[in-house]
């Protein structure tokens, strides 16, 4: 188990009590860079129970770089809690995935710590964070942050994920792409939006709008001036008749 860097433990039906055991095996891989644990109902006492292997994990020489918690019925207490581990520590995770966990927004003061960490990708779709959730996250925005992938789709945010997505594009120079499909967002969200790629677009190429019912390529046409490697960096549904809603109805 020495050489092993890459662990996929995907919907093994692990519970909160097979945290323990799981813990004593992969603290014998030291060269372990990748752990995926999603689809296994460990919820907030299972990750509390890995937090102290977490932290270790990605300080020691070879450290863990990318975390895969998804679908593991967290909730916001859970997740905040390692969220401040993963904040603390010097040595920063480079990808982290809590997708698919009803969070709320709750979560969105410690997520927003989290992204002054030096974090290069994250996956936060379909958290739950709602229009309270995106105000936080535009509020408590560090004023540097190193982000290159971002997915924040299917979190009903509305007006305000398109006011997140304006202020991280002016701090995230690094930016390459941004997914906030399917975000209730309304019209006014492609001005919003361009605005701040008037300010320059470094090296932003992509941000996904489509899945929103009330945008489309002919609401504000001025999008299409940005552009990356010759196509639009802004991606939004053809017009108004072809976009489908969004169904978050489970």
């Amino acid at each position: 188990m020495n050489s092993l860097s890459i662990l996929n433990l995907r919907e093994n039906n692990l519970q909160k009590d097979d945290v323990v055991d799981l813990h004593k095996i992969i603290i014998k891989m030291p060269n372990l860079r990748d752990l995926d644990i999603s689809g296994n109902p460990i919820m907030d006492e299972g990750i509390r129970s890995m937090i102290p292997f977490i932290s270790w994990s990605i300080q020691k020489e070879n450290p863990l770089l990318r975390l895969t918690v998804e679908n593991c019925e967290l909730s916001s207490i859970g997740v905040i809690m390692l969220l401040e581990c993963l904040t603390t520590v010097k040595q920063p995770l480079d990808v982290l995935s809590i997708a698919d966990n009803h969070l709320g927004s709750s979560v969105a003061a410690a997520l927003a710590k989290f992204l002054g960490s030096h974090v290069r990708a994250l996956n936060a779709t379909d958290i739950g964070l709602g229009t309270l959730g995106f105000q936080i996250l535009e509020e408590a925005l560090p004023t540097e942050v190193a982000l290159s992938h971002i997915n924040i789709s299917k979190n009903r945010g509305g007006i305000r994920a398109a006011y997140f997505v304006s202020r991280l594009i002016g701090r995230a120079p690094n930016l390459v792409s941004v997914n906030a499909a399917a975000n209730l967002l309304p019209p006014e969200s492609l001005e919003v939006i361009c605005n701040s790629l008037k300010q320059g677009t470094c090296n932003l190429e992509r941000v996904n709008l489509t899945g929103n019912m009330h945008l489309s390529s002919n609401i504000f046409p001025a999008f299409l001036e940005f552009k990356k490697h010759g196509k639009p960096i802004l991606v939004v549904p053809p017009n108004l008749s072809t976009c489908a809603p969004y169904d978050d109805d489970p």
